[in-house]
């Protein structure tokens, strides 16, 4: 979300500038659609197949009605477009000279640096993708053009790289817990693979009819034209390979079949390996027209930053400007570790001195109590939410009774009038 506010400068780090950061997610959600449709221009995906596909991408009922919820989710989705599209680009325009390749080789790491950066579930097709880009940039263009495409993709990839150096083991750590440790909370009874596919499918309602139609096209190509016939095979493949992962999960969540919702149409589209000469001057034309309408809309609604504001003034009473430990017990909806975080952050420096920490999910994790102890005892306030609040799921409340017994133990409760919204307790 930093990257994303930095077009805002200081105004996208305010309480005011809070909404601008999902105005920045759009458009670099439309940034990558804009690229993607250029992308498969100038690799030979047909007009009128790219137009079937973008028809029934548009027709999903899941996407038109949760996009705006699950910005994150969709900007995946066509991060992973994009990605895909790659390899029709590699493959019907070689490229064999070294700056060329160097120019290619930005446009991979600018891929690289918005997936890895939106989710770590881009590292499965950063794997796939990338090792199938090498190989025919390998083959169509040259060793020496290859090499030019590396350096310029570590280049560009370069920020995410340093990121993910600070940060890749809590984000592998964390997607691990989420997918296998608290998979079985969000698991569906009765739901199995077979039934996960066929949900997607069904869901997909009338943007079926065009798949389907995609569907004779694509097998079509690959019966009359040899050329090019297993790398057309690459893309669709790679889709379907995480749909199925997708659907051996335990944590079936439908949000993560939006890549494959917005790729699988495309991915049909490649229906042959002829190119030939396109025109982008009305592409560009028609961006820039969009992407000013995009920003002339105002926002249907604003985020509710009461819940940010009441923390951050809770926060600044209880450090004083003071190095202090705060940690939460118990979280919810309007309240919870990134709730308190984001209060910290935009508290400046007169809240940097504080450290958040949070014990929901200490339990999920495989660790002790005695370690929940631990961090109470190694904290100068603990927070419980008081009854009245929006509460988050009931496994993260399993020790919330223990927590409290051990805060009346060794600490006392501040007066009650110090938060409306949390009850505090300071550790002695």
């Amino acid at each position: 979300m930093e990257f994303i506010t930095l077009p805002w400068g200081r105004t996208g780090g305010s309480y005011g500038g809070i909404g601008l950061a999902f105005v920045g997610l759009a458009l670099v959600i439309w940034l990558m659609v804009m690229a993607t449709y250029l992308v498969c221009m100038r690799g030979g995906v047909p007009r009128i197949t790219l137009l079937l596909a973008a028809i029934s991408i548009c027709l999903i009922p899941f996407l038109k009605l949760t996009a705006g919820d699950m910005m994150t989710d969709t900007l995946l989705g066509w991060t992973v477009a994009l990605a895909l599209m790659l390899i029709p680009l590699e493959y019907n325009c070689p490229q064999t000279e070294f700056w060329p390749g160097i120019q290619r080789g930005l446009l991979w790491g600018s891929v690289i640096l918005v997936g890895v950066l939106s989710k770590v579930t881009f590292g499965f097709f950063v794997i796939v993708i990338g090792l199938s880009l090498l190989v025919i940039r390998w083959r169509r263009s040259g060793l020496k053009s290859l090499f030019g495409s590396v350096a310029g993709c570590l280049v560009a990839a370069t920020p995410a790289i340093l990121v993910w150096l600070v940060y890749g083991r809590n984000f592998v750590r964390f997607a691990i817990l989420a997918a296998v440790d608290l998979a079985q909370f969000y698991n569906v009874p009765g739901m199995t693979s077979a039934g996960y596919l066929r949900s997607f499918f069904s869901g997909l309602t009338w943007g079926l009819i065009p798949l389907l139609l995609l569907l004779v096209l694509f097998v079509r190509g690959l019966l009359i034209e040899k050329q090019g016939r297993l790398v057309r095979l690459f893309p669709i493949t790679i889709i379907l390979g995480y749909l199925i992962t997708a659907s051996l999960s335990q944590n079936r969540d439908p949000r993560f079949t939006v890549p494959a919702m917005i790729c699988l149409p495309l991915c049909l589209a490649w229906t042959s390996s002829r190119t030939e000469g396109k025109s982008f001057r009305p592409s560009v034309i028609l961006s820039g027209l969009l992407a000013v309408t995009l920003l002339s809309i105002p926002m249907v609604a604003r985020p509710d930053i009461a819940p940010i504001e009441r923390t951050s003034e809770l926060l600044s009473t209880l450090s004083a400007g003071r190095p202090t430990v705060v940690v939460l017990a118990t979280d919810g909806v309007l309240f919870n570790v990134e709730t308190v975080e984001l209060a910290r952050q935009l508290g400046g420096e007169y809240l940097q001195p504080v450290r958040v920490e949070t014990l929901v999910y200490l339990e999920s994790s495989g660790r002790t109590l005695e370690d929940a102890f631990d961090r109470i005892d190694r904290a100068d306030y603990v927070l419980f939410l008081k009854p009245g609040n929006s509460f988050g799921p009931d496994w993260t409340m399993t020790r919330a009774r223990e927590y409290r017994g051990h805060c009346e133990k060794i600490g006392s409760l501040v007066n009650g009038q110090i938060s409306k919204d949390f009850d505090v307790f300071k550790i002695h």
